[in-house]
């Protein structure tokens, strides 16, 4: 349980016992973070609820709101600066300075405007049972990452991960949504399977511009692969 409670405190804002880290909780922890997107799913698809009560653009905001205080905005600040990096249009070292910056640029606040309109609009476009899965996607997208690329600053919590990411953490990062998919609703593996591809297709983008990845650019790969998976849900309903 201390190792749930850790993996907890640290990707969650969900209020947990205080559990003294040690890096062996830590890493024995990595492979239980797509399990943590069961409970955050959970969480979401109560608060999909309120349709019941309220018209789907109260509940979209309710929504969006609820993710960004289960998650405390932890990988909407790796999306920002990744993309105020990867979109300066500077060399390689350059990028990773930006990205390092604590000031958000112009690209890392349209990236978050995107983010709000995305959600505002998608969330009363898909089943709402579909957001137990989109967490589990999300949790499990850092994982994908690491297992295809190495750690390109010297030192780090993100560097712990991936230099400890390895076979059973990606077993366990497809394996859950998988599982999770089949039991909700089998079509969704369709977007379970695009939103792991798109991981994999980002990491290897990033493989080329930057050598590698940060914890910054896990934390976007997070929030890129919960929106292709939102995306595919709408499509495969609106078309299928």
């Amino acid at each position: 349980m201390k190792t749930i409670w850790l993996m907890m405190a640290f990707f969650t804002r969900l209020p947990v016992p205080y559990v003294e880290y040690t890096e062996e909780r830590y890493l024995k922890g990595l492979k239980i973070i797509p399990l943590l997107g069961i409970l955050m799913g959970g969480i979401l698809y109560g608060l999909s609820f309120f349709h019941l009560i309220f018209d789907k653009e109260v509940v979209s905001m309710i929504l969006l709101g609820g993710y960004i205080v289960l998650t405390g905005g932890l990988h909407l600040d790796g999306l920002a600066d990744t993309c105020d990096g990867i979109f300066s249009g500077r060399d390689r070292p350059r990028m990773l300075e930006i990205m390092k910056d604590s000031h958000v640029g112009s690209f890392g606040v349209l990236s978050m405007i995107f983010f709000v309109a995305f959600y505002m609009v998608m969330y009363g476009k898909i089943p709402y049972d579909s957001l137990i899965i989109l967490p589990v996607v999300g949790k499990s997208a850092p994982l994908v990452s690491a297992f295809f690329a190495d750690y390109i600053r010297p030192s780090g919590m993100g560097k712990l991960l991936v230099d400890n990411c390895g076979k059973i953490e990606l077993f366990m990062a497809i394996f859950v949504p998988v599982v999770v998919a089949v039991l909700l609703n089998p079509w969704y593996l369709i977007a379970v399977g695009a939103a792991i591809l798109s991981v994999i297709l980002f990491t290897n983008y990033l493989k080329t511009i930057l050598g590698g990845i940060t914890g910054d650019t896990m934390g976007m790969a997070c929030e890129l692969s919960q929106m292709v998976f939102v995306f595919i849900i709408y499509a495969t309903e609106k078309f299928f």
